[in-house]
């Protein structure tokens, strides 16, 4: 059987369409690396009574089920909580639902232009109706749950705004020393 170099070329067009979906399906899980001073994660470390009552039952959620896990709890720092609130707000004023904003980029590049610094980073997103709905999917997606699981991560930040399409957006940012 002959096959045409323009099947071929409409075969190799879709190979890379598929390993395209691919790549941005799993790239939820990608990391970073990078240096943080530990006397600057210290000093913005910000306390509970500082978020929201659905950023608190996020926290408290996910610290819990890292803690049924044998991992330490995750702490937030100001700089990452601020980071989260910017994704969260451009998911909404702009419409979509992605890892990577037009405007902002990665969330890896979202942080270094904002100033924060690690080893290690993820990202979660999710559009839900209540905290416990949002975290109990994360909890049931593999990648988000590596996030979630990941002993390498040690602070996070946290955003929960209105959406008019979902509900409310939730934005978690994790980063590791």
């Amino acid at each position: 059987m002959k096959i045409s170099n323009k099947k071929i070329f409409l075969l190799f067009i879709f190979v890379i369409f598929i390993l395209f979906i691919l790549v941005e399906t799993i790239s939820y899980a990608t990391y970073q690396t990078g240096i943080l001073k530990q006397d600057a994660i210290e000093a913005s470390l910000i306390s509970k009574e500082e978020l929201s009552e659905e950023e608190k039952e996020i926290l408290e959620l996910i610290n819990q089920y890292r803690l049924q896990n044998g991992l330490d709890e995750l702490k937030i720092i100001s700089k990452l909580q601020d980071v989260a609130y910017l994704k969260a707000d451009d998911l909404v004023e702009n419409e979509y639902f992605s890892h990577t904003s037009e405007t902002l980029g990665t969330p890896f590049e979202m942080l270094q232009l904002n100033g924060v610094t690690y080893k290690v980073a993820g990202e979660n997103l999710a559009g839900n109706i209540n905290a416990k709905s949002a975290v109990e999917a994360w909890i049931n997606s593999e990648s988000h749950k590596e996030n979630i699981l990941d002993k390498d991560f040690e602070y996070t930040g946290i955003a929960v705004i209105d959406s008019p399409i979902y509900g409310k957006v939730y934005v978690e940012l994790f980063i590791g020393i």
